[in-house]
Formats: C-alpha cells, structure tokens, sequence
C-alpha cells in the first residue's frame, strides 16, 4: 500500500496542486554538517530537522521540502571551529592542524552571515513564488535561528501572501519541560534516537560510563537520553509546527479579506 507522498521534490505535478489545494504550507529544515559527540551522526542538526519537518507535512497534508544544509557561517559557533580551542574534536576527527578560520579567510564571519541570510530569504521568495501561504522554518543548529528570523522579517517587508516562521525545535510547541534543547545531550540524543536511530550508537561508550564527554553541552545522555523520551518530544514539536502552519495560513487569509 503506498503512503501519500509529502516531500515536494518526489511529487508530480498533479499531486503537488491538489496537495497545494488542501494544504499550502511549507517545512524546511536548516541545519549543516558539526560534531555532535562520539555516539551521534555529524549530521544531528539537520538530520532531525528533516525527519520533524516530514513527519510535520504528512500529518498535516502540506510539504516537507530539501534540507538546506550547506551555506551556514563555519568560523563561529561550530565545534570543529571556535568552540575547539584546545583541538581535540580536531584530532578525534583527524582534522590536519591549523586555524580553521584561514579557510574562510576571502569571506570573514560578518560576510558568512550575510550570505547565509541570503540564501534563506531566496528559499522564502522561491516558496512564496511556488503559492505555499506558509513557511515554517526548523533550525536545527540553533545559532541559525537569529540569521533565519533576520531572513523571514525581509521577506514579510516584500512579501505579503507568504508568511513565515522561523523556530528551533522548542520554539514550536507551548512551553514544556518535555522538549528542551542542548547540544548532543540529553535532548538532541533522546531526538535523534527517536527520529533516525541508524544514526545513534551508544554502544560506543560501552566500558567508559565514567570518561568526560567530548564536544556534549547538557545533561550526560548516557543517563538522561531514551527513544521514550524523544518520541514524547518530538509529537509535541510537530504539533506545535502544524499549528503554526495553520496561524500562518489564516493570516495570509486574513489579510486577503
């Protein structure tokens, strides 16, 4: 029995317009390529962002369209980068020594930024150009959410039947102790064990239950991470997108008289 198809690029033309009829609503994950710890895929952000971002669009009937993973700032707020002053990600990763910064040195970081709100504010005219009333935007890397915000405020400036939302993964649903955020602790594993478990081995801390953790921000997901406590998580953040999909459609509505 095949599923109805919710991801944008899969779809043909027809099933795209009577989808569009129903349901003119957009996901996007943003995210990228970072350490996230021994036990999680480097691709965590954007890998979760995704898989939230589909389950989102079917359940609600609208679209999960491509992953943006590439074009975010890499001098800052990047493990590999300026998190990693005394190397070891580096070495773990077996990274060449040498100042990372160099690599981007045609583009400092003020640059990087601005290229990168560029390109979100060019996928929000690329949706608005394909009829979708909403756009929710899940940044899975979180410090792309203030970039993303700075994208979605320039394009409602332009554009008015298209809104926009730019959330990480707690911004979606009410306030809740069962969703919180971290890097590659108790809440990103408990996510990414629910939400792709080919990409979590914990295994990989078998013999080590006491070695401090490499590159883990938050509570040690070796005592605090479970698949329980990711699904619990993960039905409220695709609640709450759906229910911002629907805000963003009734205003663009509203607006339109």
């Amino acid at each position: 029995m095949l599923l109805d198809k919710c991801r944008y690029e899969e779809m043909l033309p027809h099933e795209i317009v009577s989808r569009r009829k129903r349901f003119p609503a957009a996901f996007i994950g943003l995210g990228g390529l970072e350490w996230h710890g021994e036990h999680l895929a480097v691709g965590n952000d954007a890998l979760k962002a995704e898989k939230l971002c589909e389950l989102a669009a079917a359940r609600s009937g609208g679209f999960a369209f491509p992953t943006l993973w590439y074009g975010e700032p890499r001098t800052d707020h990047m493990l590999e980068a300026s998190v990693d002053s005394d190397g070891n990600v580096k070495k773990k990763m077996g990274f060449k020594p040498r100042k990372w910064r160099g690599t981007f040195a045609k583009k400092n970081s003020e640059e990087q930024v601005s290229f990168y709100v560029d390109l979100v504010y060019h996928v929000l005219l690329q949706m608005n150009q394909l009829e979708m009333k909403a756009v929710c935007l899940l940044c899975g890397h979180y410090p792309l959410h203030a970039w993303a915000s700075s994208a979605v405020e320039r394009f409602h400036a332009q554009c008015k039947d298209t809104r926009a939302f730019a959330g990480i993964e707690f911004h979606y649903p009410p306030k809740s102790l069962k969703v919180g955020g971290d890097h590659a602790a108790q809440w990103e594993t408990s996510y990414l064990w629910y939400l792709r478990p080919d990409c979590v081995d914990m295994s990989v801390f078998l013999g080590r239950e006491k070695e401090p953790l490499l590159g883990v921000h938050g509570k040690d997901p070796r005592a605090f991470s479970s698949v329980e406590q990711g699904k619990e998580a993960c039905t409220l953040i695709v609640e709450g997108m759906i229910k911002k999909a629907k805000q963003l459609i009734r205003s663009v509505e509203r607006e339109r008289g």
